[in-house]
């Protein structure tokens, strides 16, 4: 079974009237991010994020949170044999 796995790295409010939303990432965070969830294509690393949209605004009135998923493959679990 394949699951995901989210690493929130920030928040994010959208811009008035503007499909623009502004994320705010911390430096500590963007030098774990570089360090475990870069993604290799060809030559290049990328930063491969999601920004979803909040149920509500929190406390600060941030609209938005932003995180890195990752798949996690999971064994199937084994089924139990009973012995006759």
């Amino acid at each position: 079974m394949n699951n995901f796995q989210k690493n929130y790295i920030g928040k994010g409010t959208k811009l008035n009237n503007l499909d623009i939303i502004r994320v705010s990432i911390s430096r500590e965070k963007l030098e774990e991010i570089m360090a475990n969830d870069m993604v290799k294509y060809d030559e290049n690393e990328f930063l491969v994020f999601e920004v979803a949209a909040l149920q509500q605004p929190d406390k600060y009135k941030r609209t938005h949170t932003a995180y890195v998923s990752k798949k996690v493959v999971e064994e199937p679990k084994k089924k139990k044999t009973t012995k006759a």
